[in-house]
This record gives C-alpha cells, structure tokens and sequence, in this order.
C-alpha cells in the first residue's frame, strides 16, 4: 500500500514538474504583442490612462500654456498713457478762470515709455528658455509616470507568478506529508520526517499570506498612478516579455546627451541665465519715455503745445546694477555646475541599468539551459534513491525546493530585466 502511494506520488510531482518547464519556456515563446484578451489588465492601457488622468502631467500642460502666453506678451512695450491736467489761480478745474490769464490753461498729453532697446526682446528670450524647461519638464514626468507603472506592473507580475509556484510547492508537500505520514504509521519512516514536512508546509502558508500582502500593495501603487480609486482589482496580466536590446551602452551614452528630459531642461535654464546676464547689463542703460500735449486756453490767448523727453538715471549702479550681473554671473555658473552633475549621475546610472540588464540576460539563460535542467535531473535522481532506501526524505525536500526555487527566480529574472529598462528609459528620453 505504501509503495502503492510512493509511486503514485512521484507521477504527481513528475507531472507537476513538467507543467513548470512548460510555463518557464513560454516566457521567451510568447508573442511579444500586448494580449487584447478580455479580462487582461494590458500594460500600454494602463500607460495611456495613466497619461490621460494623471494631475502633475495636467498641472504642467497648464503651465506650459501660461508661459507660452507670458513668453508672448513679456516682449510688448508698456501700455501708452495719457494725462489731462489744469493750470489755474484758483481752486483746479474752476475753468472760468482760462483767458484771464496767460498762465490758465487746459492739458490733454499722450505718453509712451520706452525700455531701452533689446530688453524687452531679452525678457522674451528668458521667458521662453522657461518654456522649453517646463517642456522638458512634462516629458520627464511623463516618462518617470511610465517608469513608476512599468515597475509596479512587473512586480505585481512576479508576485502573481511568485505565489502560483508557491501554491504548487504547497500542495507537493502536503502530498509528500500525506506519504511520509503513511510510512511512519507502517513503520517504514521517522518522526523527524513528517514533523519537518509539516514546518515546511507552514512556512509556505506564511509566505504566501506575505505575497498576497505584497500584491495588495503593488494594485495600490498602480492604482496611484492611473487615479483609480484605491480598492480597484487588478486580475490577470499580461505576461512579461524578454524585450530584446538592440543597443550598446555606448550608444545610450551618446543618445541621453540629445533626449534626456533633465538634461535638456537644465540646458534651457543655462540659456535663460546667459540671456539673464545680458539683461542686467543692459540695466545700466536708462529707459525713457516721450510726451506729447495739448493746452487749451480761451480767446484770445493761443492755445499751447508740449513735448518732452523723460529718462532714468541708473546712478546707483555701483550698488544695484553692478550687483545685478554679479547675481546672473553666478546664478549662470550655478546652473553649469547642475548640469555637469546631472551628466555624472546619468552616465553612472546608465552603465549600472546596463550591466543590470546584461546580468539579468545571462542568468535567464543559464537557468533555462543549465541550472533548472541540472536541478530537476538531482531531483529526479534523489527521487529514485530515495525509493530504494538509499537517500533520506530530508534530501529529496531540499532539492524540490531548491529546483522550485529556481522556478520563481526565473520568473523574478526577466522582471528584473524589463525593471532596469524602465528606469533607463526616462534617462534615454523615449520608451525603448
């Protein structure tokens, strides 16, 4: 009877072992294109909703357009004014008074002030370097949003696959617990055996309370993201594909230089603080304003013309427009030294994502090629052993764990893989 169930065991875990190859060689067989299944959770939905919704990429389309507009009106000159005022001997507007005296008069005067030349063409210039910083400031939260969704995606993904595997191993060692437990009660197995299936067996159940934890986190994280209400389910998703890298590192070193969102953003405030420069020093020179009016006065008294020219006087330079430039020299010098910092992080960054990428690479393919094939040829030899009386139980569980093991860390490697895509993707400045 005992052999009986031995044997009807080890079909049991022959079968589920063979079900486990199957998954592990769909990840790099599956088509590539996202499922339109129903009830599929699809990635690139996800990212386009999460585009569409999410209130930082809203909030900065709106402050685009309002630099956009303050980029625009910042270059026209001031409003022109006009004046009207009387001169009179008595109390203002007594306009009986006008002929009784040369002096009495009515004045109408229109004005316009006038900015130096090139300032106003230069606080164009500043504002629009904002404009393309805000620019470059939506592309990175759009592709740092992508990035966040990406990685919430594909460790709810591994969670799902962690806690299939997990289940599995549960239900085989409630199966090897039932067997051990029929060869101790004929006197065939130990106490030792039995007690260390049943611990294993609830190690698995805590593990698998933990993951289910962990994915409740994970929908919540994706959730934030898309604004969904929290509490929204995420069911099935989508397998996560080997996505094929085309490049070499040094080609990302070179491409981040022209797409880098923060790079480029940094640029454009480089280039609104040499325009700033430029601006203070025109400072120095003094704007002016031009007047021209009429003075009414009665018979027989001619009426009166006016014009005048009206300037400022910057005789404070030496301690307001000197300290000025001083302020835009620095602030320039501050913003090269951001974006010579930025490039250090960003090439440190792209080589680690890179060698993340190139290690994940590699370990998948020895865990299909190599190690799962080695393991499951120790499992199915300890298995035999242990028939004969020749290996103890111990070591038969050590090695259905450890070859399961390497069933989750497959899952883990490819997820691991697309995570250091995503992080490199805000970096490079597209989606790759």
């Amino acid at each position: 009877m005992v052999l009986r169930i031995i044997i009807l065991l080890f079909a049991f875990l022959f079968l589920a072992l063979s079900s486990m190859a199957a998954d592990t060689k769909s990840i790099n067989l599956a088509d590539s294109k996202f499922s339109e299944t129903s009830g599929v959770t699809s990635l690139q939905n996800l990212i386009q909703e999460a585009i569409t919704k999410n209130p930082i990429l809203l909030s900065l389309g709106y402050q685009i357009t309002a630099q956009g507009a303050k980029s625009s009106w910042i270059k026209v000159r001031p409003d022109p004014y006009f004046t009207n005022s009387t001169n009179t001997h008595e109390y203002p507007f007594n306009y009986s008074s006008l002929g009784e005296d040369p002096m009495n008069q009515v004045q109408f005067a229109l004005g316009q002030e006038f900015p130096f030349p090139g300032k106003l063409k230069l606080k164009g210039r500043i504002e629009f370097s904002e404009l393309e910083k805000i620019k470059q400031d939506y592309d990175l939260s759009r592709l740092e949003i992508t990035s966040r969704l990406k990685k919430a995606y594909y460790n709810l993904y591994f969670t799902d696959k962690s806690l299939e595997i997990t289940e599995e191993i549960k239900i085989l060692l409630e199966t090897l617990a039932n067997t051990v437990k029929a060869k101790y009660e004929v006197g065939e197995g130990n106490q030792q055996d039995l007690l260390k299936v049943y611990l294993e067996v609830s190690k698995l159940i805590e593990q698998i309370e933990i993951l289910k934890k962990d994915r409740e986190s994970f929908i919540a994280e994706i959730n934030s993201i898309v604004i969904r209400p929290q509490g929204t389910n995420i069911d099935e998703l989508e397998d996560v594909i080997k996505q094929e890298i085309k490049y070499k590192v040094s080609d990302f070193l070179q491409e981040y230089k022209e797409q880098y969102p923060l790079l480029l953003g940094q640029k454009a405030l480089i280039e609104k603080s040499q325009h700033g420069i430029k601006l203070a020093k025109k400072e120095y020179y003094p704007d002016y304003s031009i007047e021209g009016g009429y003075g009414l006065r009665s018979d027989p008294m001619p009426p009166m013309y006016m014009f005048q020219v009206m300037t400022s006087l910057p005789v404070y330079f030496h301690s307001k427009q000197r300290k000025q430039v001083e302020e835009a020299v620095n602030s320039l010098k501050a913003q090269e030294e951001n974006y010579h910092s930025i490039i250090v992080e960003a090439e440190r960054t792209i080589k680690d994502l890179y060698i993340q990428i190139e290690k994940n690479d590699t370990l998948m393919d020895l865990l299909q090629t190599g190690i799962i094939p080695q393991a499951r040829l120790t499992l199915d030899a300890s298995v035999a052993a242990y028939k004969v009386n020749k290996t103890d139980f111990l070591n038969v569980l050590d090695n259905i764990r450890e070859l399961l093991g390497f069933q989750i860390d497959y899952y883990g490697r490819p997820t691991a893989y697309q995570k250091a895509i995503a992080e490199l993707e805000p970096i490079i400045g597209r989606e790759i």
